[in-house]
């Protein structure tokens, strides 16, 4: 007699633990909608088949080393590594670049102009040009900027360098920039990046930088 009285109150317990087992895999209503959106690898985060190798600036290699005072661009640096290894830079003069990577190089130039008082707190960005025409890569680049193109990808360029790369910002552009990358995109802000407030993503061969107005 026991029997019927106990198999309702089982089944009652089986139906409420199947109910609590759907809702552990549903989405709760307090999350938002872009949170199952997939997000794009950035930093130093790369798929196989799309990582940039950074390697060490070689001889022959075309240098472009842009400086920023107060917000103020200074004239743009052009050289080729010579023989020595070296490049000339302005109130510096001959500089051993040979070895290192762009990042190594962006904070020993910058160390090097405080050192010597040239300049206080510059933002210094070193841009590698290869020699090698089977290395070179591109990236895309439109919107609110003063050149829109397809530039060369170099070793480890972020994306500040990459809009520099294309004449800087118009007057018109706001802070959101938009990166597209095998389907997904993802936005930053250019003026928390310029600061340092927020990280300076990696770009990727075939990325599209679009700079919004």
């Amino acid at each position: 007699m026991k029997r019927p009285i106990l198999l309702p109150f089982l089944a009652l317990l089986l139906v409420s633990g199947c109910t609590s087992l759907v809702d552990s895999f549903s989405p709760s209503v307090a999350i938002s909608p872009e949170a199952w959106v997939p997000r794009m690898a950035d930093g130093d985060e790369a798929d196989a088949d799309t990582e940039v190798t950074v390697r060490p600036i070689r001889r022959k290699d075309a240098i472009i080393v842009n400086i920023t005072v107060a917000l103020r661009p200074q004239p743009r640096i052009e050289d080729i590594v010579n023989d020595e290894g070296n490049i000339t830079l302005p109130d510096i003069g001959s500089f051993r670049i040979e070895g290192l990577t762009t990042a190594d190089a962006e904070r020993a130039i910058r160390q090097t102009y405080i050192d010597r008082g040239v300049y206080i707190d510059p933002t210094v960005s070193v841009i590698c040009v290869t020699r090698d025409p089977a290395e070179l890569k591109f990236y895309y680049i439109t919107g609110a900027v003063r050149s829109r193109k397809r530039c060369p990808l170099i070793d480890g360029m972020r994306l500040q360098q990459a809009i520099i790369e294309a004449g800087d910002v118009t007057d018109f552009a706001s802070n959101k920039v938009l990166i597209k990358r095998r389907g997904i995109i993802q936005q930053y802000n250019y003026r928390r990046i310029k600061k340092g407030l927020d990280p300076d993503p990696l770009i990727r061969p075939g990325d599209i930088i679009e700079v919004l107005e």
